[in-house]
């Protein structure tokens, strides 16, 4: 840690200074006692302060945290936080093709998907700029990358079995995602670590409709975007409504995320998926950053000022 104004340290010398001066008074106050005419009531009186002496010394406790904290923001301290860089894209593709309705994975693997999702969005870094899109025979990108985590979170909380639709367009998907990724590059030049932009492609099936996934896959490592995929359900396959067999594609999906430097994960329950995700964020680049954080310290000088103000109202009143 350090500090933008470190000359503001030297005033920590108050805090000791106001100690000694705080228990001077206070003890020259003691000796300043009115005489009793009733000694019972005087023992009373004593009685009740040794009851509520420890207030005393807390309220000396308070008001020197206090000080504290006040110097400690007037040098306005600094950290060294772990932030994505501005240009840092994550393109979440979920499948929402009928074969998602299957329910070897509890309740059914779209709500597996759709949970597990949003738990991922939620526990990526502030900064980070977020997209989705549904597939299944058509592709939709429903949000283009942006940091706002609630309008996808807004988004993922609409996906549901009714929302199932037929075939499995794995390689439209990608370049559909391509596309939102890369929206704004003739403005800004494109990010020089190919960890800055990235597809995180769920799927439980087969590309069996559009482009050839291998081929959008080559177009995302031009565009130095990496493809991470994660199977969901049996690779040897599982029968859905109407008697229909379905398999996942691991070959094709290994194919597509090797060649973009990328990896396949297969997950056969929600535990496995949230690991999945977890790997997934520790590949997402962050940089070190200086930042200020004088927010920190006058945070707890604004609680203290609160207690303080609370005991004052109470029956626990200084003196």
């Amino acid at each position: 840690m350090s500090f933008i104004f470190p000359q503001a340290l030297y005033l920590f010398i108050l805090v000791p200074v106001y100690i000694f001066l705080y228990l001077y008074f206070e003890k020259k106050r003691k000796k300043d006692f009115i005489p009793f005419g009733n000694v019972e009531v005087l023992i009373e009186a004593i009685s009740k302060t040794k009851k509520i002496d420890f207030l005393k010394h807390l309220l000396l406790i308070l008001q020197s945290l206090l000080l504290s904290f006040l110097i400690f923001a007037l040098s306005r301290p600094t950290s060294t936080l772990y932030m994505p860089t501005r240009d840092t894209k994550v393109m979440l593709l979920i499948d929402n093709s009928i074969s998602m309705e299957a329910n070897d994975i509890k309740p059914d693997r779209i709500t597996a998907a759709r949970e597990t999702a949003k738990y991922f969005v939620k526990s990526l870094p502030t900064g980070i700029q977020i997209g989705l899109g549904f597939f299944s025979g058509s592709v939709k990108i429903l949000v283009n990358p942006t940091t706002d985590k609630n309008r996808i979170l807004s988004v993922l909380n609409k996906l549901n079995v009714k929302k199932l639709e037929p075939g499995t367009s794995i390689g439209d998907a990608i370049f559909a995602a391509i596309d939102a990724i890369s929206i704004d590059d003739d403005f800004n030049s494109k990010p020089k670590n190919k960890n800055d932009r990235m597809i995180v492609l769920v799927t439980d099936g087969e590309a069996n409709v559009g482009a050839d996934p291998a081929f959008a896959s080559a177009q995302a490592k031009v565009n130095d975007i990496t493809i991470q995929a994660i199977g969901i359900g049996n690779p040897l396959g599982s029968i859905i409504r109407g008697g229909i067999f379905t398999r996942l594609d691991e070959f094709t999906l290994q194919e597509i995320t090797s060649l973009t430097g990328g990896n396949y994960f297969n997950a056969q329950n929600i535990r496995d998926l949230n690991l999945i995700y977890k790997k997934i964020k520790k590949t997402i680049r962050l940089v070190p950053q200086e930042t200020e954080v004088t927010f920190i310290p006058a945070l707890f000088a604004f609680f203290i000022l609160i207690i303080l103000q609370l005991l004052k109202w109470s029956k626990f009143r200084f003196s």
